[in-house]
């Protein structure tokens, strides 16, 4: 299995996780932030638009869950966590 990769949480995606319930923010750092680590290609989708160049990550059912990040070699950046509702248009005005 090859080597995880570094991955950090911006400040506002820390702020993002503390938001979320409880149980959710378990979820996230204990199997999907690790899942990412391990392999960021997998089970994530590439953005396009004025995302491209970050990755998002899917979870659950109702309210579905999105984690987008963008990679630099071994390290990963998780800029935003959330629901899917109005996610990717956080994303892009944290982008500008």
């Amino acid at each position: 299995m090859p080597d995880p990769h570094r991955l950090e949480l911006s400040p506002a995606a820390k702020r993002d996780l503390k938001r979320l319930p409880l149980s959710i923010q378990e979820e996230i750092v204990f199997e999907h932030l690790p899942q990412i680590a391990r392999d960021p290609f997998l089970k994530t989708k590439p953005l396009v638009g004025t995302l491209k160049g970050e990755r998002s990550h899917s979870f659950g059912r109702k309210p579905e869950y999105r984690i987008i990040f963008y990679t630099e070699e071994d390290l990963i950046t998780v800029t935003i966590i959330g629901t899917r509702e109005n996610i990717y248009k956080r994303a892009k005005r944290r982008k500008t």
